[in-house]
């Protein structure tokens, strides 16, 4: 292992010297890095947009600074692999910025920005092999950065690890009691700081970097793949040949979960044909080349199958981020599939390049799958608003209530249910152009699983009576009431209350003295609030009493199931308790 060549001291300063001058931006992001976080655990107080520019802007830089090192020093002009080097880089900082500007990230950020990391990992090792026309090179390239790598942070592990005994140890043998900072210091220096240094200076430069030579596959690599790896994956793919052939007797479509194992098989058999490339080049018929030049003619057939129940899953439940991924995916396989017949294996750079490329293009900017499903579900319920006769958005509860009694009901289920999917996925603000907040999204489709899975018809969820009431900005100003001593705030998950035919009495406790509060509410008072006329103002405030104490409501979502004999009563809510 190349780790161990350097046996001497000075050997080590040396190539740590090398690996300083050859990644120098990397190596100041880190030490940056590697300083604020010791900065922060002793003395904190950072504003969190700038905790989090701080901590992302340094990790991503150096991992960036590195693969485009590793591209320019490669390039004949110097000014040009300096010019490229800094574009980049500011290019990255104003990216950095803008993120940090954010609270939390949207969906379609979240995903852009993994997407973008990984990208970064994957070019340290295939930038600067695009030009090459062969992938020997890139794969003596990779293997030796790979173990560089696993062996940088083992280093940097047990150093740790054994860095925090020895602080423990001088308490348990002398008592010194050492300093609490002390044990987050040591990871921020080892982990952060030298791990890295050590790994970046085994990156393979010069001549090693483009070494042509084919290494000798080792007994050991062969005899895993042999008869570990291929027998595993040989059972995979036996299993999915039998449910196909159970599929086509049955002549019923297949099922979702078919996909992640159509998906494992592929993922296997690319990590089989990285692990034995350099049989490729081995001269004459191995077990190894047959293996791997018929497995993509193989993967075919359990390709369209997936592709299969991808669409059964689009044709029944519409799309999502995670099926339009996995669509990506599945045509990313056939591609894969496909070049390694024609092309008889003898490549392989490009087949992680391509995944990077993909991921990116369907991940980051207007045209990301993120953005596109946002887009499409928004534009079915508009559409579904507006062939009802709701074409003033976004509409409000009340209307809501009323879309949902007075459409068919797979079409209200539909409707909801994928609102209710962008609400949890990307929050209210992404669809506050359709639909108000208040609004009960979610419930209707959340009764109707519940009928379905109790076998009661659909439509017996129709005559549930839906109210919901929210005003944030009314509790965050709301002053002392006059005449009531103190304040809690009331957010019991359980929510306990009783039912009688006009009103509702709720069980209102204040933890800190143990007293429960029973304030009466009517119905009619309840449904008063969604009627979606309300000014949401101080002036407006929705109160009820027990003469001992007054609850103001923040936030209510209020159900009556009615089938003309008995009456159900849902409620969950939240607000101020005042008492005196």
């Amino acid at each position: 292992m190349v780790i161990l060549k350097h046996s001497s001291i000075t050997d080590w300063l040396k190539q740590f010297g090398r690996s300083i001058t050859r990644f120098p931006v990397a190596v100041i992001l880190l030490m940056f890095l590697s300083a604020y976080l010791i900065y922060f655990i002793h003395v904190g107080g950072v504003p969190e947009k700038w905790q989090f520019f701080c901590i992302f802007y340094p990790a991503t830089g150096a991992l960036l600074a590195v693969s485009l090192q590793l591209l320019t020093e490669d390039f004949k002009h110097r000014i040009a692999a300096v010019v490229t080097q800094v574009v980049i880089h500011l290019l990255w900082l104003g990216i950095s910025l803008y993120l940090a500007q954010f609270d939390r990230f949207s969906l379609p950020q979240l995903l852009g920005v993994f997407a973008t990391v990984v990208s970064m990992v994957l070019s340290v090792f295939l930038l600067c092999f695009y030009r090459k026309g062969d992938d020997v090179p890139f794969w003596n390239f990779s293997i030796n950065s790979l173990v560089a790598m696993v062996a940088g942070f083992m280093v940097g592990g047990l150093l740790t690890l054994g860095l925090i005994l020895f602080a423990q140890s001088l308490e348990w043998l002398f008592g010194v009691t050492a300093i609490d900072f002390v044990y987050a210091d040591i990871p921020a220096v080892c982990m952060v700081l030298l791990a890295p240094l050590l790994f970046m200076s085994q990156i393979p430069a010069g001549k090693e970097k483009f070494d042509r030579q084919v290494v000798s596959y080792s007994g050991f690599l062969r005899g895993v793949a042999q008869y570990l790896f291929i027998p595993l994956l040989a059972l995979y793919l036996v299993a999915l040949y039998v449910y196909a052939a159970k599929i086509l007797i049955s002549w019923q479509l297949p099922t979702g979960w078919v996909s992640y194992l159509v998906s494992a098989s592929m993922l296997g058999m690319v990590i089989l044909l990285f692990i034995t490339y350099p049989v490729q080049h081995e001269q004459g018929k191995s077990f190894f080349k047959t293996v791997t030049r018929w497995l993509p003619l193989a993967m075919l057939p359990l390709l369209a199958l997936m592709t299969v129940a991808i669409g059964r899953r689009l044709s029944d439940y519409g799309i999502t981020v995670s099926r339009l991924y996995l669509l990506v995916f599945n045509i990313w396989c056939y591609v894969v599939c496909i070049g390694l017949l024609l092309g008889r294996n003898k490549r392989i750079w490009w087949i992680p390049a391509l995944f990077a490329a993909v991921l990116f293009l369907i991940s980051v900017g207007p045209q990301s799958i993120a953005n596109i499903t946002l887009k499409c579900l928004k534009g079915e319920a508009r559409s579904a608003f507006s062939a009802a006769g709701f074409t003033h958005l976004p509409i409000t509860s009340g209307q809501y209530n009323k879309w949902l009694k007075s459409v068919d009901s797979n079409k209200a289920y539909s409707i909801d249910d994928k609102l209710a999917y962008l609400k949890d996925l990307y929050g209210y603000n992404a669809m506050s152009d359709v639909i108000s907040e208040d609004a009960p999204i979610g419930r209707y489709a959340s009764e109707v699983r519940y009928a379905t899975e109790t076998d009661n018809e659909i439509d017996e969820v129709r005559d549930i009576d839906y109210r919901s009431y929210r005003n944030t900005d009314l509790i965050e100003g709301m002053p002392l009431i006059r005449g009531y001593e103190r304040f809690a705030w009331i957010d019991d998950p359980s929510c306990q209350y009783e039912v009688s035919d006009s009103q509702v009495v709720l069980n209102l406790r204040d933890k800190s003295s143990g007293m429960v509060y029973r304030v009466p509410v009517r119905y009619d008072e309840l449904e008063a609030l969604d009627d979606g006329s309300e000014t949401k103002s101080p002036k407006n405030q929705f109160l009820s009493t027990d003469g001992k104490a007054v609850f103001v409501f923040n936030e209510f979502h209020y159900a009556v199931s009615n089938d003309g004999v008995t009456k159900e009563v849902t409620l969950t809510y939240s607000g101020l308790l005042f008492m005196k």
